[in-house]
């Protein structure tokens, strides 16, 4: 019998997510033992072949992403969204704050702009896939874990569709919480900082107990806490524990009762530390049109 055909793509992002895959070392050599590579960023061609598993990473930004995103659903029998950007816009999706004349001219200055023929049309907004055809296997993180791809591939390649965890991230995470559960009328933390205006960090305490911003209470566990574990508070590539979730405004919610209401708001940057990840499924792309005109 043929081997289960498998095939990567990547649209509006960085490769990331082919690095973490990359990252399995060995265990790649067992993935191409059961199936055949047909297509990838490391292969020859653009001509999209048919499939019986395909990742796509990246969101979709512009016209070429959507050709190559639709033909990938009509070429696939399992299409896997791998990564921040293919299942919530990620850090792109922070351009749809932007009109696209203002991306143009950040980018090209007076060499190029919106209209310019040498270049595919680019969208008012960053969008995830699923916002364009239908997916059947999410995979957050930016990037995933490499242990979760080897997982999902190994699913897939067992006609096994792999779910994301549902509880948030503090489940997973390690550090303790000395004040945070304890009922009071005062706020745990008298102050709220970035990381970089404390000249200690307790590495074993909650962050938000020490007056550090975590998006910890509302993004999906399973990246093994790997930045809190590293001293660093979570930024919420998994995106929201549960999809109704709005990320950053129930997060902004939840902060209120533990840190300053008022000290939060004067965060430098509120957006990119609440919807770092998710501005393209926010309510905040509402505000603006969802076509390729310039707004």
């Amino acid at each position: 019998m043929s081997k289960p055909r498998l095939a990567t793509l990547v649209l509006g992002g960085c490769t990331g997510c082919h690095l973490a895959l990359l990252d399995t070392h060995e265990a790649l050599l067992d993935i191409l033992e059961a199936a055949d590579l047909v297509h990838s960023p490391l292969t020859e061609g653009d001509e999209i072949p048919e499939c019986d598993i395909m990742l796509v990473e990246g969101a979709v930004a512009n016209e070429h992403d959507e050709e190559i995103v639709k033909r990938a659903r009509e070429q696939a029998k399992v299409l896997v969204a791998m990564g921040a950007c293919a299942t919530l816009g990620g850090i792109g999706g922070l351009r749809n704050l932007q009109t696209v004349g203002e991306v143009f001219e950040t980018a090209y200055g007076d060499e190029a702009g919106p209209g310019d023929e040498s270049l595919p049309r680019l969208f008012r907004r960053v969008r995830p896939i699923s916002a364009l055809v239908p997916v059947d296997v999410e995979v957050p993180g930016c990037a995933p874990n490499t242990e979760t791809l080897v997982e999902v591939i190994g699913a897939a390649l067992n006609g096994q569709l792999w779910k994301a965890p549902r509880r948030n991230l503090c489940h997973e995470c390690g550090r303790r919480h000395e004040t945070m559960l304890d009922h009071s009328s005062a706020f745990v933390a008298d102050a709220v900082y970035s990381v970089m205006e404390l000249e200690n960090i307790d590495p074993d305490r909650c962050f938000l107990e020490q007056g550090v911003v975590c998006m910890g209470p509302m993004t999906r566990e399973g990246c093994t806490a790997r930045c809190t574990a590293a001293n660093v508070p979570c930024r919420g590539c998994m995106g929201p524990s549960r999809p109704e979730f709005e990320q950053g405004g129930k997060m902004v919610d939840a902060l209120a009762a533990v840190l300053p209401a008022g000290a939060i708001m004067y965060l430098d940057d509120l957006i990119g530390t609440g919807y770092r990840f998710s501005t393209a499924v926010s309510v905040l792309p509402g505000l603006w049109g969802e076509g390729g005109e310039e707004q």
